[in-house]
Order: C-alpha cells, then sequence, then structure tokens
C-alpha cells in the first residue's frame, strides 16, 4: 500500500511533537505558541487514553507525513469536527488531497458520521482551497473570533456530508493505492 491512515501508537509522540511546533503548522492553529514537551506528552498519553477523539497517522510508503484528527464527535448527532497537516516538509505533491480523500473515506465509513465539519482559520488559504477541493461547502464565517498579537482572526466554518462525499469523491481523479 502506498498510502494509508492508521491509529497512533506510543512511538508516534515525538514524531508529532516536532510536527506541532512546526512553524507552518502552529500559525494555522488556535493555539500557535510553542507547546512545551511536557504538555505535549500528557496531551498524547490523554489520546492514546481516551479515545474520545479519533487521530490517525497519514503514511506513505511506510513513512509518516501527517496526521488527522476527528474531535466533538456526536454519536447522537453523527458529525465530527476534523483537522490535518502534513508535517514532512518533502511529502509528494498531492499528499494533502490524498490524506483528505482517506480521511474522508474513514469518517463516513469506519466512525460512521453524516456530517464533517472543518474551522479554517480565515488566513490559511491553502486549507480553504483544499476543503473546497474536497467538495465542502463554505457554511459562514465566524467574525473576530479570537485576537493573535493585536490581529483579529475570523474563522470560516465548512462541512460535508456523506451523501455530497459519495457524489463528488469520484470527480477528484485520485491515482494512488490505499489501505480500506
Amino acid at each position: 500500500m502506498d498510502y494509508q491512515l492508521i491509529a497512533l501508537s506510543k512511538e508516534d509522540r515525538e514524531q508529532i511533537y516536532r510536527w506541532r511546533n512546526m512553524e507552518h503548522i502552529r500559525m494555522n492553529m488556535y493555539n500557535h505558541q510553542r507547546i512545551p514537551h511536557d504538555d505535549h506528552c500528557r496531551w498524547f498519553e490523554d489520546i492514546l487514553k481516551e479515545q474520545m477523539e479519533y487521530y490517525r497517522l497519514f503514511i506513505y510508503q511506510e513513512k509518516p507525513l501527517g496526521l488527522v484528527s476527528f474531535k466533538k464527535c456526536s454519536q447522537q448527532m453523527l458529525t465530527c469536527v476534523w483537522g490535518f497537516y502534513i508535517g514532512e516538509i518533502h511529502a509528494p505533491k498531492g499528499a494533502g488531497t490524498i490524506m483528505g480523500y482517506l480521511g474522508l473515506e474513514y469518517a463516513f465509513h469506519t466512525l460512521g458520521m453524516k456530517k464533517i465539519i472543518a474551522e479554517v482559520l480565515s488566513n490559511n488559504n491553502k486549507s480553504e482551497g483544499l476543503h473546497r477541493k474536497l467538495g465542502f461547502k463554505h457554511d459562514n464565517r465566524l467574525e473576530d473570533t479570537f485576537i493573535r498579537e493585536g490581529q483579529s482572526i475570523d474563522v470560516n466554518s465548512f462541512s460535508i456530508i456523506r451523501e455530497d462525499w459519495e457524489k463528488y469523491k469520484g470527480t477528484l481523479k485520485m491515482n494512488f493505492t490505499a489501505e480500506a
């Protein structure tokens, strides 16, 4: 298999710590401050233990490239909020789209969700473009959501429902092998 999403293990802790503290990742998160190692270790142990949120490592030819998360999962409403990033600077072209594709397949077919929601900082044009490419619809703009270094930052909300994904995914012309 070329690409796959796999469950996290204790061995992934330091790699994810490095990624979470990379500037290009931090600048697109709600909290853009460097994460102290002790805080990361506590967070990582919690997510391995709790399983209330779902995290998957994105792998290409056995090399970790990024992370996909599914949070605020509601079994009643069958919705969740997802997030993702590519941590490897030299990831193959198109890896983000493939990671998004696999993430949506996982959310809809493994987790059984009916709707996936994305919260994207208004200055993250790359993520907005990827969401549109994956078939997400822009729901609304939450103005002045928070202040960072004196600047007001809006958050754009996107979503996609399972039925729309099933119709749309065939238009992506994906050319890769993946573990189902």
